[in-house]
Order: structure tokens, then sequence, then C-alpha cells
């Protein structure tokens, strides 16, 4: 048995998915390479913020389809070319068991089951629509099940729900805090990796909502073309695109949340339905028939089924989304109000600003993003295999490292046409400081030729690059400062190399430090540290930091 990742195309529009019903395969099948068999496991994942693996499944059963021929214009096939000789190619179809679109498994709790592989495999493949090979064990696969069952939903945005099921919340309220067109049946939220189905109880005759077992049926959008349309892919295309889709039931203004649904892999739509004609203000005598698809969606979690059945909205609890004093919102969901007020208001920022309380919450909220960074610092920089890339993800956030602050972002990296700095940090006074991050795993740090310790081969290479970057950016210092408007004169660098625990020439932290402080002194824009000394100090700062209450 293998395994197989699958990449969510979360970033994709919906009608990039698939541009006619017909072709439409809800299953997703997908291209298989060799060595795909049924029964093998596939997990997806989707990535961005809040992401992580969101649904795991098997290959239900493989089928092989011809290729499309494409033809020159005005070239006809070859007479002697048969079906039997057409090209061929294998599809696989995917069965997800498991659906945790709102509530995916983080890479902090992958890498704690010891899976860190399958991060790494997402995030260095350029393959899209495919499946590929993961390095995973039984008793891996086994785990991540186990895990895909305690999944919890996240309690950051924009992953984060803060909308129980049998609330009441105007709907353009919604629209406004979590993205979509407020005049569809379904879409997707621009903000959020969320996609929403409307109900209209109210409804009658075909297009009248209703339960067929544990199936509901409820239509989908008004669309006038044969190929789908937008409003009607973000549907069909939620699980492909590795969001979760979200019920609501509409009365006027208001909409009432009824949970988390999913559409109906092995039929998604019932019928087509007749809903009328579509007439044109400047082709007037121009009629187009409108059609709706039934949807066939399973119901995750949410209200129990019986609800569109009844009046919800009788007792059912109005939920503000602005900024209202509520025990009932959790605390992530009052500051993403409070930062939506303050954007419709400038002048409660005004008066937040002039409170002593405010300058405190700064400090707290920048204390514990600092705290949170350090940790996952500290944890790729005690893994072995972690790379420079994975380095410079994580420290492109954490410039105040470096002892100074820093405007933010970052400069441009490729100040010069030969040179790619890994980090171009800018001080307030336009100068640069730019960082050169190498692997932490460095087994010969420093060497003992005689009788003292000295920097290996690779840290002094590693400040050399450093030096011709310098030599570099002065050659073309005019030129930087006209194009750029960065002043490179008193450009300096930091090389982070290294693990004072993980070499294997038999010195001692304190000899190693030694040995780089020697190092060091006979530098005059460049300084070298390890990624070990680089969190320790970082961790000494931040303690020394507290806000005073």
């Amino acid at each position: 048995m293998k395994y197989w990742l699958l990449i969510a195309d979360y970033k994709s529009r919906s009608y990039d998915l698939a541009r006619d019903f017909k072709k439409w395969d809800p299953p997703l099948s997908l291209t298989a390479g060799p060595g795909t068999t049924v029964g093998d496991g596939v997990v997806l994942w989707r990535g961005a913020r809040g992401g992580g693996v969101v649904a795991i499944g098997t290959i239900a059963h493989i089928t092989e389809e011809p290729v499309e021929r494409l033809l020159w214009p005005g070239r006809a096939q070859d007479q002697e070319d048969s079906a039997d000789s057409a090209p061929t190619h294998l599809k696989a179809a995917i069965n997800f068991g498991r659906l945790m679109l709102a509530s995916p498994l983080p890479t902090d709790v992958l890498s704690a089951a010891g899976m860190p592989q399958v991060q790494k495999s997402a995030r260095s493949t350029d393959t899209k629509g495919g499946l590929i090979e993961l390095s995973l064990s039984e008793s891996q696969w086994k785990e991540l099940l186990c895990l895909a069952d305690r999944a919890q939903p996240p309690t950051t945005w924009p992953a984060a729900w803060n909308i129980p099921p049998g609330s009441i919340v105007q709907r353009l309220n919604l629209h406004e805090i979590y993205g979509g067109n407020s005049r569809v049946t379904t879409c997707t939220s621009g903000k959020t990796p969320n996609a929403f189905v409307f109900i209209d109880i109210d409804a009658e005759g075909e297009l009248a909502p209703h339960w067929d077992e544990s199936i509901l049926m409820t239509p989908g959008h008004g669309q006038t073309r044969s190929d789908p349309s937008e409003e009607n892919l973000a549907l069909l295309a939620h699980q492909r695109r590795g969001v979760p889709l979200r019920g609501f039931i509409t009365r006027g203004s208001q909409c009432l949340y009824i949970g988390e649904f999913a559409v109906d892999t092995e039929k998604p739509v019932e019928r087509w339905v007749i809903a009328g004609k579509r007439t044109y203000r400047w082709a007037p005598n121009r009629e187009e028939e409108v059609r709706r698809p039934i949807f066939r969606l399973r119901q995750l979690n949410g209200l129990p089924v019986s609800t569109i059945d009844t009046d919800p909205f009788l007792q059912a609890p109005s939920m503000g989304l602005s900024l209202l004093p509520s025990n009932d919102q959790p605390a992530e969901s009052v500051v993403r109000n409070l930062l939506n007020a303050l954007e419709r208001d400038p002048g409660v920022a005004a008066s937040l600003g002039r409170l002593d309380e405010a300058q405190v919450l700064a400090a707290l909220m920048q204390r514990a993003r600092r705290k949170k960074d350090l940790d996952d610092l500290q944890r790729k920089v005690e893994d072995p295999s972690s790379s420079e890339a994975d380095f410079q993800e994580l420290l492109q956030r954490m410039t105040w490292l470096f002892g100074g602050e820093f405007l933010p972002g970052t400069a441009r990296r490729n100040l010069t046409p030969r040179d790619q700095l890994d980090l171009a940090l800018l001080r307030p006074d336009g100068t640069l400081h730019g960082v050169e991050l190498k692997q932490a795993n460095i087994k010969r740090l420093v060497v003992k030729p005689r009788s003292h310790f000295i920097v290996g081969r690779e840290v002094h290479e590693a400040a050399s690059q450093a030096m011709n970057y310098l030599r570099e950016l002065d050659e073309r210092r005019s030129q930087i400062l006209v194009d750029f408007g960065v002043d490179i004169r008193r450009a300096s660098f930091t090389v982070v190399i290294g693990h004072r625990n993980l070499t294997t020439t038999g010195a001692t932290p304190e000899e190693i430090d030694e040995a780089i402080r020697t190092y060091n002194s006979h530098l005059s824009r460049v300084s070298v540290i390890t990624y070990d000394r680089l969190v320790e100090d970082a961790q000494r700062a931040f303690d020394l930091s507290t806000p005073e209450p």
C-alpha cells in the first residue's frame, strides 16, 4: 500500500476547476501515475494560513480513458488510426472518508507526531492536480487517522469560525466580515477558507428544500449557460479546494447558521429545474431560460436535520458580528470585530490611543507573537533536517532578533544583478543590514588544527560570501541609491550558521563561542552567530522586555 498527497486548489477561482458539468468529476478523479493502486491512501493538503491536512481517504477505483487528440488546423486524422491504437491514461477516483475541512491538522501537530514530511512534500512540490507520492509508514498512517478523529477547529484568523450553529446573523454583516456575495445562493468567501450555501425555506414547488433520508436537496444559483457558473462551482468544488461548506437558512435580511455540509460526491446534482426566463435591457426581445441545479448535500455537523421542516427563526438567538461585549464570543472574534470597528471609524482609534491600557495591550500582543515565533524557531533549530528555506520563512517576521528596530517588511533581495540576499533589512535611517542564512546542521563548525579551535571551512566560506556581497554593494552604491533609495554606505551583514550541539569535533559550547568571538573580533562589517546562540540571546532579551502593568 502506498500513500499519496494531493494539494488543494484553495487559491484557484472556482470556475478554473471545471468548465462543464458534463466533464465535472465529483469523486475527484485525477490523472494517476505509475504504481497507483486501488486502496492506496490519499491525504488532501490545504496551504496558506490556517491550513494543513483537511481530508484523508483512499483511491476508490482506477479507470483507463482515451487522451483527446490535438490536430493542426486543416490536417485530417490518419485514416489508419483506429480506436484501439488511441493513447490512453489512467484516472484515479478518490473517496475522502474523513473530512476535516473546518478542523485541519496543522503543521505543529504533524511535526509533534513525527510526520514533518507531509508539510515538506506539500511545500516542495510544483505538481498541480496530480498525486504526489508521500513517504509514510503504516504506523504513521494509523497515527494520522487517529489525529484526524481528534482534530480541533482553529482559533486564529482567517480559518477560525466564530458563529455557532443555531445563531441568527444579518447577512450583510456576515459578508462584511467573512466575504462573499450577498446576492447569490452559493458563493466562496473572499476573505476566509469557506464556501457558503443559502437555503430559502419559504420557497415552494420544485425549489423547496427538503430532506431525502440523510441527504438535503436544495437549489443552487440560477444560470443560463450550459457550462457551470462560478456560483454553483463554489459548492461543487469546495472539497477540491479543501474548504468547508457552511449552510445558512435565509429569511429576508437575516440568515441562520445550521452547520457544515459536504456535497454528495457520488451524485452532486439530483436534477435541473426550470426557474423562469431572463430578459436583458439592451435586448428586450431576447429571453434565456434560467435553470437551477438541485444539489445533494450531506450534513457533517450542526443543527438536527428536522430544522428545515420547522420554523428555526422562532426561538433562535441573534448574534451581532460587530463589536459587542458578549461572553459567547471567543476572544479572537472580539479582537477581530474591534479591528473592523477601528477601520470604519478612525475616531475610535484616536480615543483608544489615549488610553494607557491600549499601550499595555499592544505590548502584550507583541510579546505573545514573539514568544510563539521563538518557540517555532527553537523547534526548527533543533531539527537537523531543517533547511535554509525553513529558517528564511520564519526569520522574515522576526527581524527584532538581529538587535535593532527595522522597518516593516524587507528591502529588495536582489539589489545587484549577480547576488540575492537571504534577508535584506532596512533601518529607519535607510541603511541596509543583510542576513546570510546557512544550515544549522554543520558537523565541522569549528576545527582544532593545533592547540586552539578555529572556525571551520563552512563558516569562513559563509563570511567570505557576505564580504563579496558588501564589495558588490559598495561598487554599485550610487546606482542603488538612485534606483531603490537604499543607502548601502554603512551596510553590514550577519551570518547565521551552525548549532553548538550538532558539531562532531569534540568542542564544548564555550570553546565554540570563543572561536567565533575571536573570528568576529577581526571582522568589521560582518559578524557570525550560531542559531542556538541567536535563540538564547533573543530569549534573554524577551525575558527582560516584560511590559509594566
